[in-house]
Parts: structure tokens; C-alpha cells; sequence
């Protein structure tokens, strides 16, 4: 997979993950062939760039199932953005719709709770702040299910998620958007968002405890250097413990104008040794614990040459199945080699390839290592 401008696209091109425009409404299908029109309906529509399948075999390859349908994160967006829209125009908040997409997010998270966050679980592009919401409340009712929550407790933890920055619609879109480094004027009042959602919720007639606090405490940190309130340790609740991890999560895998997605195995770093103090350590781990940190088909550089991820399995995140087929000198092996990493520790990660890595590999050894994954299918 490998994210392109738009103006780069051609047809023919396979998109790998779905895309929205800026309302969230639905343009193309992830598994869609671009042609020209889809090409031009995404250039009017304003999207800046998508993932597409780097190779035909990539192509090919059935991606890792989703933990919510697609169907199901589609009306989520659908129903956020209808709710938005009438709370801005009319000063309600109505619930009944979005309601039926947390139940449908919650009943399809529990059924899946044994598969892996795969990448293009939660990589969508544009609608920033619609998607985002969407993917938090998603993230959220997964770590809420590994803590067997009742069902009325996922059901306040899943739609304060969905609701946590709900008082961004004060912001400014300039601000929310802008492309260079905040001043500090812009930044206190940014910090200001949370207070902003609990206004919001106020106002649009939501008093439920936990949902409030979900919108007002997601930022605080443990060790009480978060915001707005400098809360620490058990003084912040529960959820907002659950939604900070996957607010920050999606943050970080997902582009933003003023940076590029971080893949699964370097937020993992910074989630767990560059953040000390800033989230609840036992969370953390249930939450990494279900996320594929190499997804499959990532290309990684191993101390016994270059290799693709097969398959990750819960609790193993840190060491995939991989198959070896070349080594450091890009010289082909006559045949791959299968190394389930849980099992032999001889073998370590060393680099994980980027995008046009990738492409100038297959350039180079003139083999796809794709193939290797759609031979196993058959």
C-alpha cells in the first residue's frame, strides 16, 4: 500500500482503503479500480491524496478484516455529522440515530474482539474530524470490551467517544486545518476544546456524568500535566483514561496537514517509552496487545535479510510470522523462509520499509513479495 496525491493517481490504480469527502459522505470503496471519472470526482470533490496498492499482487491481496464493517463506520459518520449539523443549526442534541451506530459499533467490536486492529482498520482519509471521532469511538469500545464492561457502560464509553471533540465545532476550520506550528495564543485556546464539548453537550441537553466526562478529561494525563484541569491518576475517569489512548492512537497513524501518519510500531514507541506518565500503563497493554503493530504485507529488514509480514496474532504483536525472501544485497532466495518470530528469537526486526521502499525493492529484485501472501490464499 502506498499513499498518493491525487494528482499521481492513474487509472487502473486500486484503492486500498475508502474514502470520504470533507462531510463525511461516501465516494469511493476500498478493492475500487480507478478510471478517469473516479479520478476527476476525486479531484472535485477535494481530496488531497488516498492509499493505493502498491503492486499488483498487494492489489490481489484480500485485506485483514475489519473489526466494524465498513457499512456499519459509514453510517457512524453519516449519523455524527447529521447530529452535528443539528446541533449547530438548532441547539439539540439528538441522539436516536447515532445511538443505533453505537449499538451496531458495540455488537460487532464484542464479536471481534480476538482480531487484530489491523492498519486499514482505522486509516481513512479527509473528514479529519468526523473520522476520527468515529475511529475513537471504535478503539474505545474495543478496549471497553477486554475489560467486560456492562452493556450500559459500553454504551457511555462508546458514545462519549464518538462525542469527545464535539466542542471543536467552535474552532475555527483555519485552526483546526492549519498547516504550520500553532502560536501560543492558538494553543491555549486550542487547549480550550474540551471545555468547549462539555459546553456543548450541556447546551444541547446531554447530563450524563460519563459521557461528560469522557468530552471534558480526555486530555488529562496520569501524572497531572494534562489539560484543561491538571487532573492525575484516579482523579480522572475511567473512559477518559480508555478514549485518551485511542484518541492519540488514531492521531498518530492518521495524516494531518501538518504531518505525515506514523505506522503502528513507531506509535507503539511513542505510546509506550516517549510517553511516561501520560497514560494508564495497564490499559496501554491490553489495548497494544490487540493491535497489529506490523500489519501484514509490511516489508521489514531483519538481521537475516528482508522479509513480509504473514500474520500477527494476539499477544505476539512484537513478532509476526514472516516469510524471508531476499537477503540484505536484494539477492532473491530460491525459496522463502518461514519464520514464526514468537518462536525463534534469533531472528530481530531492524527497519520497517516505507512506501517507495517498497517500490524500488520490486524495482530492484524485479519480484513482488506480495505474491508470497496471494500464493498462501489459494
Amino acid at each position: 500500500m502506498i499513499i498518493l496525491p491525487v494528482a499521481r493517481l492513474r487509472p487502473g490504480m486500486t484503492i486500498c482503503q475508502s474514502v470520504f469527502d470533507d462531510k463525511g459522505l461516501f465516494l469511493l470503496r476500498r478493492g475500487t479500480k480507478l478510471s478517469s471519472f473516479y479520478i476527476f470526482k476525486l479531484k472535485r470533490a477535494g481530496i488531497k491524496e488516498i492509499a493505493v496498492a502498491s503492486t499488483n499482487a498487494y492489489a490481489n491481496y484480500p485485506l485483514s478484516e475489519d473489526i466494524v464493517c465498513e457499512t456499519t463506520r459509514i453510517a457512524a459518520i453519516k449519523n455524527l455529522s447529521n447530529t452535528i449539523d443539528h446541533l449547530e443549526k438548532k441547539g439539540i442534541l439528538l441522539l436516536d440515530k447515532l445511538q443505533s451506530s453505537i449499538s451496531a459499533i458495540i455488537r460487532e467490536v464484542t464479536s471481534n474482539k480476538q482480531a487484530l486492529v489491523q492498519l486499514n482498520d482505522i486509516r481513512m482519509y479527509d473528514s479529519y474530524t468526523l473520522v476520527h471521532s468515529v475511529n475513537v469511538s471504535i478503539l474505545s469500545a474495543l478496549i471497553g470490551s477486554l475489560l467486560n464492561l456492562t452493556h450500559e457502560e459500553m454504551e457511555d464509553l462508546t458514545l462519549g467517544a464518538i462525542l469527545h471533540d464535539i466542542g471543536k465545532i467552535a474552532i475555527p476550520i483555519e485552526l483546526l486545518n492549519k498547516k504550520t506550528p500553532l502560536t501560543q495564543d492558538e494553543f491555549i485556546f486550542m487547549k480550550k476544546h474540551p471545555v468547549f464539548s462539555v459546553q456543548k453537550l450541556h447546551e444541547g441537553g446531554c447530563f450524563n456524568a460519563n459521557i461528560i466526562d469522557i468530552a471534558g478529561q480526555h486530555h488529562e494525563k496520569i501524572d497531572g500535566t494534562g489539560y484543561p484541569y491538571g487532573l492525575r491518576g484516579n482523579q480522572i475517569h475511567l473512559f477518559a483514561k480508555i478514549a485518551a489512548i485511542a484518541d492519540v492512537y488514531d492521531a498518530l497513524t492518521s495524516v494531518r496537514p501538518y504531518k505525515k501518519a506514523y505506522k503502528p510500531h513507531i506509535s507503539f514507541t511513542i505510546m509506550t517509552s516517549h510517553s511516561k506518565g501520560q497514560f494508564d500503563t495497564n490499559l496501554l497493554q491490553k489495548f497494544f496487545d490487540h493491535v497489529a503493530l506490523y500489519p501484514n504485507g509490511t516489508i521489514l529488514k531483519t538481521n537475516r535479510g528482508i522479509a513480509i509480514v504473514k500474520e500477527s496474532f494476539l499477544g505476539k504483536v512484537l513478532t509476526p510470522i514472516i516469510y524471508i525472501f531476499a537477503d540484505g544485497n536484494n539477492v532473491l532466495f530460491k525459496t522463502p523462509i518461514l519464520v514464526d518470530m514468537s518462536q525463534d528469537n534469533s531472528c530481530t526486526i531492524e527497519s520497517v520499509y516505507d512506501d517507495y521502499e517498497i517500490l524500488s525493492l520490486v524495482q530492484a529484485i524485479h519480484f513482488d513479495p506480495a505474491s508470497l501472501l496471494s500464493d498462501t490464499e489459494e
